[in-house]
């Protein structure tokens, strides 16, 4: 397959965009370069200038939540995508991006992509529909973190993480992202030792398998009773 064609297919199945039209991928083939990024290379950083936007083509990027001394894993992205949806604001970037693997992006000049949807005001609503799903997910991790205990932040997040980056095999979901107490930690906001105790409480449960960096859930169901268990009983 030819990499135009590659594109092609690519920004035509990004999730909550519907149908783009063959010229609007014309413009994104024509204006946009094609960038490759090693693993732990960074795609951009927290309050850069936002003067890009991307479509993740290949590899796996984290959306990482910065402080001066510190960073929280915000969402794992995994291909076909569109990020940052914050970026038509024309302010600087509110976090950074992170290639955790061989990745390869399409980048768009944002000023040269807000003057294309200027004169396409319907695509605007893929846009918006990605803005709201974002959104959406950023108001689930602030419900977690506000009113969530530490496992039902842990398990809220194998859940979606099993959801979105997941491989069925036969006895288990594979969660494909390598994943350390310590990533889990930074993606829940917990201590590592809290995080190494409740996966532990999970295996014994066998509820999830772990091998090092790998884990898979058992039973998604299980995973969902388990986490609404937790849920009832701190509304009691």
């Amino acid at each position: 397959m030819s990499k135009e064609k590659e594109i092609r297919e690519l920004i035509s199945l990004i999730p909550s965009w519907q149908d783009p039209p063959e010229d609007f991928i014309d413009f994104c083939i024509t204006h946009g370069r094609v960038r490759r990024y090693a693993a732990k290379q960074f795609v951009y950083f927290s309050y850069d200038e936002a003067v890009n936007v991307f479509f993740l083509l290949k590899g796996r990027i984290q959306i990482l939540i910065t402080g001066e001394f510190s960073e929280k894993i915000f969402r794992v992205i995994k291909p076909p995508a569109f990020f940052p949806e914050v970026v038509f604001d024309e302010k600087a970037y509110p976090h950074a991006a992170l290639a955790i693997e061989a990745t390869e992006v399409l980048i768009l000049d944002r000023q040269t992509l807000q003057r294309y949807l200027e004169s396409h005001p319907t695509l605007l609503w893929n846009f918006y529909r990605a803005l709201a799903l974002d959104l959406r997910r950023a108001y689930r991790q602030i419900r977690n973190l506000a009113l969530g205990d530490a496992r039902l932040r842990l398990g809220a997040k194998l859940f979606a993480l099993a959801h979105a980056h997941g491989s069925a095999e036969k006895d288990a979901v594979l969660i494909t992202i390598p994943l350390s107490a310590t990533d889990l930690a930074a993606m829940c906001s917990l201590a590592r030792e809290s995080v190494s105790r409740i996966l532990g409480e999970l295996r014994e449960l066998e509820i999830i398998q772990i091998d090092k960096k790998t884990i898979k859930v058992s039973n998604l169901e299980s995973l969902k009773e388990w986490i609404h268990d937790r849920s009832t009983s701190r509304e009691r």
